[in-house]
């Protein structure tokens, strides 16, 4: 352990903790403003209105906000109310595999996990999932067990499209192992386990087999080209409209839309099957030279999750090799720019046509392409190098984006997919599965935050005193997660009076540890 003062010369984790500081009032007051400015949207509760506040997950686990509570219970309301409405034996009576499990993807299971006696919630999550290996008699079969796949494109409760154009095997077809795993981590109902284990296995060799992931693949298990797709007119169901013409990774762009990385994830932790880590390096390995792009914000998030999750640090040089490729500084003002024309710009992944791009603001009012990084991969960066520099530019990335898309944009609550509002900016548009400026780097860094079947997971928890486990405002953590359990904590005080706090690991069997830091003052807690 180590006690010291921040010396006047290192300014780096002074200033960190004031843009984070920043980035805590701007989560506070955008709430109050989404509260007041964002009715339910038109599906009035439905479809994915509910993800527009995944960034508030984590102010809550920051914070411990019951303003944030009592709009999630507000938001599970109007979810439960539209559920009444437009579905039947609780999901929808036919649906695409990407729109149809939305409702209780991403917002619901995390919900869960910071509401776990909300039972009307838990039976939303359940009533979907259990359509999802054929288990309700009155519903059509989902699932074709011979040959390990979904009959269709389009699923519901009253009807499921086996016409041919519909007859493919995508992506989005991950989300029901999402929901099944959601489903198990609350019930543990081993149907949910033994099924998404079963699929998994053939999601991951079905990958494993191809030369290139692919955009799709026949009912058979064969990869469709791109050739293939021209011919068979399949750009739709090829998510073609969000890539780029040429785009090598657009088959992994696909899975990252869907969240194939974390589900490989689950089911390592869950079984220990070395397949599931062959099948998520294979996805993320291609995405290392991603990390010089300003928008690879669920690259970023995957390569992070991969390292830490599946323990493995080979890739850990050529990240490196990245990393010295950064700007040497954060730009000085960042302007934020909707072009005229609507399309894909750039390759790789989290791509959108009407995303916000960013640029740095020139004296004489003309704009430069941003070349600062993500603000997941400016944490993964301090993942890696202990450097408190690129925490510091994570935050003030963070909390300025969010800062300028507050003054301008509307909240997003109609559409959280979109990429032009409040919450595309905080947890990323629909192809980010969850990452953004502020979630890129709030929770992950202040707490360790991770994804765990669904729940939002913190490697450690603050307190003040018993009852109230969140993090003091005047106090800085910053969160370095290693390999075989080690990790590396910084924790500052950043107010003007003596801090005393206690904090602990989670899930294991350490003790909560007292903690008094003087103003300016910083400690390092280790076990490396």
């Amino acid at each position: 352990m180590e006690l010291r003062t921040i010396a006047d010369s290192d300014d780096l984790v002074r200033q960190c903790y004031a843009y984070y500081s920043d980035l805590r009032q701007e989560m506070d007051q955008w709430l109050k403003q989404s509260v007041r400015l964002d009715p339910p949207g038109p599906n009035q509760g439905g479809e994915d209105e509910a993800n527009y506040a995944l960034a508030w997950f984590e102010h809550y686990l920051v914070t411990g906000s019951a303003d944030v509570l009592d709009h999630f219970h507000t938001l599970r309301l109007a979810l439960s109310s539209w559920v009444r409405r437009e579905c039947f034996h609780g999901y929808e009576p036919v649906a695409e595999a990407h729109h149809g499990p939305e409702p209780f993807l991403l917002f619901l299971p995390r919900y869960i996990g910071v509401v776990p006696d909300d039972q009307e919630a838990v039976s939303l999550l359940l009533d979907a999932a259990e359509h999802i290996g054929n288990w309700v008699d009155s519903v059509p079969d989902w699932y074709d067990y011979n040959r390990d796949v979904f009959y269709s494109f389009f699923i519901g409760t009253r009807e499921v499209r086996r016409d041919e154009k519909n007859s493919y095997e995508l992506a989005e077809h991950f989300r029901f192992i999402h929901l099944a795993l959601a489903s198990y981590k609350i019930l543990a109902d081993q149907r949910y386990l033994d099924w998404s284990m079963r699929y998994g296995r053939k999601r991951a060799e079905r990958i494993l087999s191809c030369p290139e992931i692919p955009l799709l693949w026949d009912l058979g298990g064969n990869a469709l080209s791109s050739t293939q797709v021209d011919q068979l007119g399949l750009h739709s169901l090829a998510n073609s409209h969000h890539h780029r013409s040429g785009n090598r990774l657009g088959g992994i762009e696909n899975l990252l839309a869907s969240g194939a990385v974390y589900v490989f994830g689950d089911l390592y932790r869950l079984s220990g099957d070395p397949i599931f880590k062959q099948a998520a390096r294979r996805i993320v390995e291609p995405l290392i030279p991603t990390l010089t792009d300003p928008y690879n914000d669920p690259g970023a998030a995957v390569i992070s999750y991969y390292r830490t999750t599946f323990q493995d640090s080979s890739f850990d040089s050529s990240i490196e090799v990245q990393i010295e490729k950064f700007p040497d500084s954060a730009p000085g003002q960042l302007a934020l720019v909707f072009p005229e024309r609507r399309q894909i710009r750039g390759f790789g992944v989290g791509k959108r046509a009407d995303m916000a791009m960013w640029g740095e603001w020139l004296g004489d009012g003309s704009v430069n392409p941003i070349r600062e990084p993500s603000t997941m991969t400016l944490s993964l960066a301090y993942e890696l190098t202990d450097n408190p520099v690129y925490a510091m530019r994570a935050f003030k990335s963070a909390v300025t984006r969010l800062s300028i898309a507050r003054r301008v944009l509307r909240g997003g609550r109609e559409h959280a997919d979109m990429g032009g509002a409040v919450c595309s900016v905080a947890a990323g548009h629909g192809r980010n599965w969850g990452t953004g400026a502020v979630t890129g780097c709030y929770g992950k860094l202040l707490l360790g935050v991770y994804l765990d079947q669904g729940q939002l997971n913190s490697v450690i928890e603050i307190r003040q005193s018993i009852g109230k486990e969140f993090i003091p405002p005047q106090l800085l953590s910053l969160v370095q997660l290693k390999f075989q359990q080690k990790y590396r904590i910084l924790f500052y005080n950043g107010g003007n009076t003596e801090l005393n706090f206690a904090w602990r690991l989670v899930n294991s069997s350490s003790s909560w540890e007292e903690v008094d830091l003087s103003v300016g003052e910083s400690l390092i807690r280790s076990n490396q």
